[in-house]
């Protein structure tokens, strides 16, 4: 019940994210981004987690940089949601070495 609930909630808090930054001058790319990162939270592509911690670093980075602190703090918030037990049953780590099955890296002539 808690991943769906955070399987949910995290990707429409990176769409309110998206209708934000529509709204400040400049932000479009950053609003693209969320919007991207959302839909794949939301599909929970295998490398949704990995995208979600690129954009909300850049999302800290940014807000630090010109003291949005609202943003800041949304950024930060949202990774310490994405290290709780349900965010990592919804979104799995990526393990190095590990495919999926069927999948080859060096397929053989």
């Amino acid at each position: 019940m808690a991943s769906r609930l955070v399987a949910a909630l995290l990707p429409l808090a990176c769409l309110v994210y998206a209708a934000v930054a529509l709204g400040q001058r400049g932000a479009w790319l950053s609003a693209a981004a969320a919007t991207l990162t959302a839909w794949f939270l939301w599909r929970r592509h295998r490398r949704a987690r990995f995208a979600a911690y690129v954009f909300l670093s850049a999302v800290a980075v940014r807000s630090a940089v010109a003291a949005r602190w609202p943003a800041l703090a949304f950024a930060v918030a949202a990774v310490l949601v994405m290290q709780a037990p349900p965010a990592q049953a919804a979104w799995p780590r990526l393990r190095p070495g590990r495919l999926r099955a069927g999948d080859d890296r060096m397929r053989q002539p």
